[in-house]
């Protein structure tokens, strides 16, 4: 009688180069956690030293792109069927992400921007040899010709910083800060985010680029959306603010309706729901921020905590359900996912409303803070112990 033999489980090193999520995921939340909780730090005065600077560094420059890492490097060689991340890639991005934010504490931002720039050119490097070098592999669909241009504007803000650093005229580093705090991640969910969208919340594949017309075109819209929104941070530097936050929201809105996400998700999950709400909370924050532009920092981080730190630790959640055996959890009501979403979301309202409390302006935002770490937390105790299993088979998709 034939025997069968389960199949052979892949070993640790061949599973971190495989799926480097499991490496990046987990080194966000804590650079996250640490760039946060300078807040609650100050608030309750144990540290008296204000670090702005650093907590915007660490949150849009490492801690996001912790989260971009461990996303792109898996991705990109499934759908490619390349080579997956070198050690020599993983090691050094694993040194540059989390030197950014060390180099930022220290108000070295020079150094931070360099090591920035450095993260962001090895992961256009390892991008673009992939998608040259697939052979079986697929190509990407329209919608990520919207990620070049964020890489191009991480690489042209951290430029212009370092170049203001070293005595170049001053809108270099405003121009150069709005492109790394907020033109990467807004080009990266206009490229991402929509074929993400609609692929988890409907179950719809976007299909491969071609050279088709319609895809071509359909590429050329997701490419001006793109720049438009580059456009819009550069509206502001003029001094038209109002009009550049307006320019931007009208794009997260064509580009999510383009999705689909006008309508509730049709898959079930309180995941799915989570990617929905964070999706529209970016649209949300930039509305907010052009209606009210004189406060607009306070406004943008219902952008920013809701919109775009929700929305990819949902995305986040959503790839190490599926690539650790816990694919029925991508559909069901796990209640740390509930949690975890509701706690963002009130987090961003009370960093958004601190100004309505001026007398307490600085606890508020330490009780904001707190809530975030609250809510990362609890993602972390979801899925990171998950992160370390190694399952039977590596699943394909992303």
């Amino acid at each position: 009688m034939a025997t069968t033999t389960a199949a052979p489980e892949l070993d640790l090193p061949t599973l971190l180069r495989n799926e480097p999520f499991r490496l990046f995921f987990p080194l966000a939340f804590l650079l996250g956690a640490a760039g946060v909780s300078h807040w609650t730090l100050f608030a309750s005065g144990v540290i008296k030293l204000y670090l702005g600077q650093f907590h915007a560094v660490s949150q849009m420059q490492s801690f996001m792109l912790a989260l971009a890492c461990g996303f792109l490097l898996t991705a990109v060689p499934k759908r490619t069927r390349t080579a997956p991340a070198s050690w020599i890639e993983l090691a050094a991005l694993g040194v540059l992400v989390p030197a950014v934010s060390i180099a930022a504490l220290f108000d070295h931002l020079a150094l931070a921007e360099l090591a920035y720039l450095a993260a962001i050119l090895l992961l256009v490097q390892f991008a673009l040899r992939r998608f040259a070098g697939r052979a079986a592999g697929r190509r990407p669909p329209a919608s990520f010709v919207a990620v070049p241009v964020g890489l191009l504007a991480g690489v042209s803000g951290a430029a212009l910083i370092i170049a203001a650093d070293r005595g170049a005229p001053s809108w270099m580093h405003s121009f150069g800060r709005s492109l790394v705090l907020e033109g990467v991640f807004s080009c990266l969910v206009l490229g991402v985010g929509a074929f993400f969208l609609a692929l988890s919340l409907r179950g719809e594949a976007a299909p491969d680029l071609t050279a088709k017309g319609r895809d071509l075109g359909r590429a050329a819209l997701y490419a001006l959306a793109a720049f438009l929104m580059i456009g819009g941070l550069a509206l502001q530097e003029l001094g038209r603010v109002r009009e550049g936050l307006l320019l931007r929201a009208l794009v997260f809105i064509a580009v999510l309706v383009g999705a689909g996400a006008h309508h509730l998700p049709t898959r079930p999950g309180w995941n799915r729901r989570m990617i929905w709400f964070g999706g529209w909370a970016i649209p949300a924050g930039l509305l907010a921020a052009s209606l009210f532009p004189d406060h607009r920092v306070a406004a943008m981080h219902l952008a920013y905590i809701g919109g775009f730190g929700l929305l990819a630790l949902s995305v986040a959640a959503h790839v190490a359900l599926g690539h650790t055996g816990f694919e029925a959890q991508q559909g069901g009501r796990p209640w740390a996912v509930a949690i975890f979403g509701l706690l963002f979301l009130v987090a961003a309202g009370l960093r958004a409303t601190a100004l309505l409390v001026p007398q307490i302006y600085f606890g508020w935002l330490g009780v904001a803070a707190l809530v975030w770490i609250a809510g990362v937390t609890v993602w972390a105790v979801f899925l990171l112990p998950k992160m370390g299993k190694v399952p039977p088979v590596s699943p394909e998709a992303p």
